[in-house]
């Protein structure tokens, strides 16, 4: 594992790995940083500096050996043993990302789910407990990480409930920011800011394209 590494650059890596996976198989499985870079909607020099962070170099010819990438960044992001990660009230939206992590992808593993609608099963290969039990589930599954997605009024509550339980990171999903000792990181992710991104970004394409009819 790389210490220290940007932020940005971390959420990249594994940007990276997750289109790569798809064509490590190749006879021929290289790819240029300027392929990389469109997919992601970023620049060919960030892709460069990003592997070059990892110890990763291409060739002039060839580009970049895809297996060579996937293997340095499990090197740099993952770890030597695998994180066990909770989910609470994410429910169908989690259902992918469950599916990813199931697949063996990264060092990460879903291992507990705590939802609201107790009739609704979301993970079928994923235990899912009562939230009376959530202390109890995280200290015997050794959990660190959680995927918060709950109503705003029961955002602070569970937050003190998992830092008290041993939390040490949180993908927040709600619409509160969380209160946290300085040792707990959390990563917010406001849907509502991506929803207005997506909305502003394809009116300006449909008035571009209206202005060529």
């Amino acid at each position: 594992m790389i210490i220290n590494l940007p932020e940005q650059t971390v959420e990249r890596l594994s940007q990276y790995r997750r289109i790569l996976l798809n064509y490590q198989y190749l006879d021929h499985a290289y790819i240029f940083s300027h392929n990389l870079a469109r997919v992601l909607k970023t620049k060919s020099g960030t892709v460069r500096r990003d592997l070059m962070l990892i110890g990763v170099s291409g060739d002039v010819h060839k580009g970049y050996d895809i297996n060579l990438i996937l293997r340095k960044i499990s090197e740099a992001i993952d770890g030597d043993t695998p994180e066990n990660i909770c989910f609470i009230g994410i429910g169908n939206l989690g259902r992918s990302v469950a599916n990813h992590f199931a697949a063996g992808n990264g060092n990460l593993r879903v291992v507990a789910a705590f939802l609201f609608d107790q009739h609704q099963s979301i993970f079928p290969d994923v235990p899912e407990y009562d939230l009376t039990m959530l202390s109890e589930v995280i200290k015997q599954q050794n959990i660190l990480i959680c995927a918060l997605a709950v109503p705003r009024d029961y955002a602070r509550e569970i937050t003190l409930l998992l830092v008290n339980s041993g939390i040490m990171g949180i993908l927040n999903f709600t619409a509160t920011q969380l209160q946290v000792p300085k040792h707990v990181f959390v990563e917010d992710y406001d849907m509502v800011a991506k929803l207005e991104k997506v909305s502003y970004f394809m009116k300006m394409t449909k008035n571009h394209l209206q202005a060529y009819d």
